[in-house]
């Protein structure tokens, strides 16, 4: 039966590299920098120029669990765990774009093919196949209907004119250049049988099912026959590249034997079963061919086997560990290179078609982004911080270089949520305390914890005068001092409306919270910490505010379901306006930053909204692919930068603030 959950699928996976001896495990120490240690470390970048920041910059990417990949010639395509598809330059191996969102469908996807200036992705878990631009990476459309019979689709295939999707027990033809339905092939006498893998030669189709191999007309999809036998020895395929075809020959991976099998193209018989220990097959899942060479790649073996299209002989087995393979279920070839999707290393490996010599390890980025919840900067330094990875990351302002990255226990952070700079050093707001860092070298300063402060997964942090102020979800605001960390004041009950606080900001000689549970934003002195008001008419629009932020004379509040912004006076607190409109774009505003002259909204629906901070109008709506925006949840601009935060990308988007 086939595997339904992605999860299943890396299961199945791993069990089939224990039968093979090997388990599919990567042991990742606790610091970059080395082996795991309980002291700070700091894993820094290396000493490479880099060009100063112009245009719109993606900052950090990777990999997630790569298992398919294609190259379009001039673009290399890889899906990853079944929700995106990372896309290289086939020529340099750079990153051009990570695309993801719901309107592409993509739910288990586990196979992708290309040709012609289209790239399609098969969606098991939602019985479709996208069509994506290979050009451009933009959403051509998701086929779907229920007359193209998919049903738990797996692999895919194309010769350019026509695109071939396996299912349970048929396969789907589709016109690659309409996405129109030429017919759907099934019937007992086929033969197939979970098929896991297709391929084609342009003449003929040959689909792999468990146990046995169906070669089709690919005209007319007519069966010319059904190939199985022992002597064959099909044993076993989990990945949808397991079987290739290249000049006159048919090559079919057997993971569970070890083993491929070589067909002749013209006759379907038996040209050899090739197998023994110097070929190196250990979990054989994919395989690829260019008509002179076979390249074959070993799933528990961290290797590459490359043999002679013509006569099958070994010619080598790749396997160095600088190549990088780990958990290798997908490879493809084009032009002349030869590249290795490596799920279990979250990398890919470019090789050299000819020589099998390594071009370049691919594996993203070096940032350590990991879930970045919050950013602030001084101009010259950008910081991030990593909820998920219990980190800071410190980016160069003037060329988004990374400087380093920091942690371990002696920062003890712990779910850090909003980031704050003052005075020279960095305030980290953690889920039970607060971490300060040194500005110039990023060490640890201080942990201020303890019950006495209240801290309780704080949702901001912000500056006024030489004190520090955090807003705890449990209803409380908690007043440190900068220069020591001492505790000021806790600020707590039901008189200062406080109500799932969910950020905090200060202007002039007041401190300002949004309350999102109430809808309101309570209005604090910051030289007692008395309350000023309590901020709650309906005519303020404040409706689940999520974000606040200030400059020298407007306090400005996003309203994550209201869709709107609410601008108030920062000397009196009185409303001057609330702006919203679809022209504005707002889609659950959750973050917001104002640099003096421009506000920015950061929204749900991967985009930010700018407006003058002078009169509120609207200056433009960012959006695009092309800015890498997956689930941004935090901004801020120093007047020549905007630095976006995409928790779901793991990356950081950077573009002019003009």
């Amino acid at each position: 039966m086939r595997a339904k959950t992605a999860m299943f699928r890396r299961c199945a996976a791993a069990c089939a590299l224990c039968l093979s001896g090997l388990a599919l495990v990567t042991f990742v120490p606790a610091s970059p920098a080395g082996a795991a240690w309980d002291g700070p470390w700091s894993a820094s970048a290396s000493s490479r120029a880099m060009s100063p920041l112009s245009g719109i910059n993606v900052l950090g990417w990777g990999f997630d669990d790569p298992w398919a990949i294609t190259s379009s010639g001039a673009f290399v395509w890889i899906v990853n765990s079944g929700e995106s598809v990372t896309e290289l330059s086939a020529s340099t191996g750079a990153f051009v774009k990570v695309i993801r969102g719901s309107k592409y469908g993509f739910d288990g996807s586990l196979s992708i093919t290309s040709a012609g200036g289209h790239v399609w992705v098969v969606n098991e878990g939602d019985n479709s196949v996208t069509e994506i631009s290979s050009s451009t990476g933009d959403l051509v459309k998701v086929i779907r209907a229920s007359s193209y019979g998919f049903d738990d689709p797996w692999a895919v295939t194309t010769d350019g004119t026509n695109l071939w999707v396996t299912n349970k027990s048929s396969v789907t033809e589709i016109s690659s250049s309409t996405g129109a339905l030429v017919r759907v092939i099934r019937a007992s006498s086929y033969g197939f049988d979970d098929p896991w893998a297709v391929t084609t030669d342009g003449t003929r189709l040959w689909v792999r099912n468990q146990d046995s191999v169906t070669e089709l007309s690919a005209s007319t999809g007519a069966l010319l026959r059904v190939i199985r036998g022992s002597r064959y020895g099909f044993n076993g395929s989990l990945g949808a590249e397991g079987i290739t075809s290249g000049g006159t020959h048919v090559w079919v991976t057997n993971e569970f034997a070890n083993s491929v099998t070589e067909i002749s193209a013209a006759t379907g018989a038996l040209v050899k079963v090739i197998r023994g220990a110097s070929y190196g097959f250990d979990d054989p899942s994919s395989i690829t061919s260019n008509g002179a060479d076979v390249w074959v790649s070993n799933t528990a073996g961290y290797s590459v086997t490359e043999l002679s299209a013509s006569t099958g002989a070994l010619v080598k087995v790749i396997g160095s560990p600088s190549y990088g393979f780990n958990g290798s279920l997908a490879i493809t070839w084009r032009g002349t290179r030869v590249w290795v999707a490596n799920s279990a290393g979250n990398s890919v490996s470019e090789l050299s078609s000819s020589t099998g010599a390594l071009v370049d390890a691919i594996s993203g980025s070096r940032y350590d982004f990991n879930d970045p919840d919050a950013v602030t900067s001084d101009g010259t330094h950008i910081w991030v911080a990593n909820s998920s990875g219990n980190s800071v990351s410190e980016l160069s302002a003037s060329t988004g270089a990374l400087i380093k990255v920091v942690g371990g226990s002696g920062y003890a952070f712990d779910g850090p949520s909003d980031i704050s700079l003052v005075d020279g050093h960095i305030w980290v707001a953690n889920r039970y305390s607060v971490t300060e860092l040194a500005v110039s070298t990023g060490a640890p300063f201080k942990v201020v914890t303890g019950l006495r402060y209240g801290f309780n997964y704080p949702d901001g942090i912000t500056a006024a005068g030489t004190d520090i102020w955090v807003a705890n979800e449990a209803n409380s605001v908690t007043e440190l001092s900068a220069s020591t960390g001492a505790l000021v004041n806790l600020f707590d009950g039901p008189s200062y409306g406080f109500s799932g606080p969910s950020g905090i900001t200060s202007a002039g000689t007041h401190i300002w919270v949004a309350n999102s549970s109430d809808n309101t934003v309570s209005e604090l002195s910051d030289s007692t910490g008395a309350l000023v008001k309590v901020i709650s008419s309906p005519s303020f629009g404040l409706h689940a505010p999520s974000a606040i932020t200030s400059n020298a004379t407007d306090i400005w509040v996003a309203n994550e379901d209201g869709n709107s912004v609410t601008e108030l006076s920062a000397s009196t607190g009185a409303l001057v306006k609330v702006i919203r409109g679809s022209s504005y774009a707002f889609d659950e505003p959750d973050a917001v930053v104002s640099d003096g002259t421009h506000v920015w909204v950061v929204s749900y629906d991967n985009s930010v909204t700018e407006l003058s901070a002078s009169t509120g109008a609207l200056v433009k709506v960012v959006s695009g692919s092309g800015y890498g925006f997956d689930g941004p949840s935090a901004i801020t601009s120093d007047g020549t930068h905007v630095w976006v935060a995409n928790t779901d990308g793991q990356s950081v988007t950077e573009f002019p603030a003009s």
